[in-house]
């Protein structure tokens, strides 16, 4: 008789989509009960990730987490039966270099998303888009990356040069900006809110969707306190480090921050 996980855990997602790549990841679960062997995702969000891990705890499964690039916010999740030993390279991710025939031209991240989605990808084969300093750097699946060698000509209106990249990418540096936010309170959202320059209604959202890290860790709760030291990562638009925060005169907040705009996708 096979091995069947526990499905009653699929309520927690109201999208049907996102229910249906959970479950994908339960069928995966049951494949490495039932077959003995490793699977792999394809690339997991923050909040996708935080629950298959549990899911995988629960279950007394190995895994491992790889990206293509150090600090992924877009990983694949290697899984296999526990004990057995495992390295990034099972997780068969390829890094692509795509760089402008133009010289004088330059990417932009939305080109290489929409001509990518235009070729009939989904999102989940697609890993971090980071800034070189001559070009983009892609995470995919091996899968698809020699499609994407012969196939994959033009991003936008530019036609690009695409080569497979084995070395350590150069990356543009993650240069940070210090600024100074006043806040009425050291909440969460309001904190975020004010360093990206968005709304509290917006913060709440990404709190609420997993895409908010304290120190690596996921937070859920938009009225958590933020401290001193503490780095705060949104996915898909940065990072803020909290340096230090003092009273001003009329009984607001002033943190002293240094903000990292995301060079990713």
């Amino acid at each position: 008789m096979s091995y069947s996980t526990d499905r009653s855990g699929l309520g927690f997602w109201k999208e049907k989509e996102v229910r249906l790549e959970a479950a994908h990841i339960l069928d995966l679960v049951d494949a490495v009960h039932n077959e003995a062997s490793k699977q792999i995702t394809t690339f997991l969000s923050f909040a996708m990730r935080e629950w298959t891990q549990a899911v995988l705890h629960k279950e007394h499964l190995t895994f491992m987490e790889a990206g293509g690039f150090q600090e992924a916010e877009l990983i694949r999740m290697i899984i296999a039966p526990w004990g057995e030993t495992l390295q990034a390279t099972d997780a068969n991710i390829s890094l692509l270099w795509v760089r402008p025939m133009n010289p004088r031209a330059q990417l932009e991240h939305r080109q290489i998303l929409g001509s990518l989605m235009s070729l009939g990808f989904k999102r989940d084969v697609l890993g971090d888009i980071q800034a070189g300093r001559n070009g983009l750097y892609i995470a995919t699946t091996s899968e698809i990356a020699l499609f994407l060698l012969d196939h994959w000509t033009q991003a936008g209106r530019e036609k690009i040069k695409v080569s497979l990249y084995k070395d350590k990418p150069d990356l543009c540096p993650d240069l940070g900006e210090e600024r100074r936010i006043t806040v009425h309170s050291s909440r969460l959202d309001t904190v975020i809110a004010n360093a990206f320059g968005v709304s509290r209604s917006v913060a709440q959202e990404w709190i609420s969707q997993g895409k908010v890290r304290t120190d690596g860790l996921v937070v859920n709760k938009a009225d958590a306190e933020v401290q001193t030291d503490e780095m705060i990562s949104c996915r898909g638009q940065g990072r803020v480090k909290l340096l230090k925060w003092s009273q001003t005169r009329k009984e607001r907040i002033a943190w002293q921050i240094v903000l990292f705009r995301s060079q990713r996708l």
